[in-house]
Order: structure tokens, then sequence, then C-alpha cells
């Protein structure tokens, strides 16, 4: 099937049909899908067949790449319905998703915040090699490149309450950089996403990413309006000050001349 398409809307499907594989003892798992739709729905699941990890999104990886010939060019990579999904689901407080398909590898780290009541995506990571078809006159061939959106607490994604799931109709940009010379980004659209699944193999309640839109947007006006407020109160105690002074030596002046 290809690999590369446009970047067009998406339709959007009511159900998806899985065949779940599990390789080993452990949380470990591999999940094809059987049915190919316009929304691939991605699904890790436990060693007792209890999803884990539920991501429905239409994705595209963007990579940069130089040619041989001293040329910057940018190729689009579709994450494929049918990629592998592998995984680990030991940890209660972090989890793993990866998504593999020809010489590409999009992992996803998830972990909890410390008092345990919200997740988010702490790293997304693509892993690839540079001799890949989609690469044409690649300047360095044969080379597993690296690039992520890092570990830092800054770089916290998506953070929803534990127990719901993040949901955004809007296209996300993910870039992603191994901090030196290569460069991608993940393009998200149409996303569904919850980790630490336990209950059933059903999305939760949707905490749409405009919640976190509107919150960010409050959170940035709150530390405006009380500068604005200091600085008013500022500008009202300096005027009141130099009132007060020019009509006290004012006064004074005039009992002088007294």
């Amino acid at each position: 099937m290809p690999t590369q398409r446009t970047r067009m809307p998406l339709m959007v499907v009511n159900s998806e049909q899985f065949k779940t594989t599990t390789i080993a003892p452990s949380t470990t798992t591999i999940t094809h899908r059987s049915v190919s739709t316009d929304k691939p729905l991605y699904r890790l699941d436990r060693s007792n067949g209890q999803a884990c990890i539920l991501l429905q999104v239409d994705a595209i990886v963007a990579v940069k790449y130089r040619t041989k010939y001293g040329d910057d060019q940018e190729v689009d990579i579709y994450v494929p319905d049918d990629a592998t999904v592998t995984g680990n689901c030991d940890n209660e407080n972090t989890v793993t998703m990866s998504l593999k398909w020809n010489a590409f590898v999009l992992s996803w780290s998830f972990a909890k915040t410390p008092g345990g009541e919200r997740w988010y995506v702490e790293k997304i990571e693509l892993t690839y090699n540079s001799s890949d078809k989609h690469f044409e006159h690649v300047d360095e061939p044969n080379k597993t490149i690296r690039v992520s959106t890092g570990q830092k607490h800054s770089s916290m994604l998506f953070p929803t309450p534990v127990g719901k799931s993040y949901s955004c109709t809007e296209e996300t940009v993910i870039p992603l950089t191994d901090g030196k010379k290569n460069h991608a980004s993940v393009l998200l659209r149409d996303m569904k996403l919850q980790p630490f699944k336990f209950k059933n193999n059903e999305f939760a309640d949707e905490f749409s990413c405009t919640l976190l839109s509107a919150r960010a947007g409050r959170d940035e006006t709150a530390p405006i309006a009380v500068g604005s407020t200091l600085a008013a109160a500022v500008l009202l105690t300096i005027t009141g000050y130099a009132a007060y002074r020019y009509f006290k030596v004012k006064k004074v002046k005039y009992d002088t001349m007294e």
C-alpha cells in the first residue's frame, strides 16, 4: 500500500476490527489491524488481552534531509494502517508504544504527573534509516537516525486527566530533532489517545484539546492582568506622591514668603 499521500481532511469511521497476538507472557504485544479504514486505530494489549493504550489518528512524518548535490529536501511519509504495534505496560506510571513499518519506528512514551492526576506524552521519537527509498540521493546513506521531542518537563504533551481520552480534531505538528542537523516533525490529525487503560477496550470520556487551549489562554492572560493592575497601582502611587510633594513644597514656599 502507498506510504505517501496528500495532506487532506479525513472521513470519520464508526468501528474497527483487530487481530491481536501476544508474543510474550509480559505486557508486550503485537497488534495487527485486519481492516483498512481512513482513520487507523492502533492498539496495544496487555498479556491478558485487555487494551493498555489506544491511539486513533491519521499521522504523517515529515523528514528533512540533504542530498549529495547539496540540496535540502523534505519528504512526507504516511504512517500506514498496518504498522506493527509493540510496547510495554508493565509499569503503573510509565508505558510505551511503538509503531513500526519498513525502515521507520515511531515511539511514544507516556507518564503520569507526580500526583497521578494526569497522564501526558513524555516523549515522541522517530527512528529511521537514511537509505530508505524515500530519501532519494541522500548525502549520507545507511545511517540510523533518531530525532525526538526531548525529555524536558517543559515538553509535556497532551496533559489529560487520568481515566479520560485526549481528543483533537485540529492538526497538531510536533517538531523532532537530534539537536544537531537532523530535523523532522509528526503531523497528527483527528486524534484520540488514551494510555493507562484499565476498565475496558473503548475510549473513555473525551478531554478536548480546546480545553487545553482555553486554559493556556487563561494562564497567559492572568499574568498580564496582574501586571497591568500592579503597574496601574504603582503609577497612581507615584502620581499621588508627586502631587503631594508639589502642593507641600508650594505651601512651604508660600508660608516662607509671608
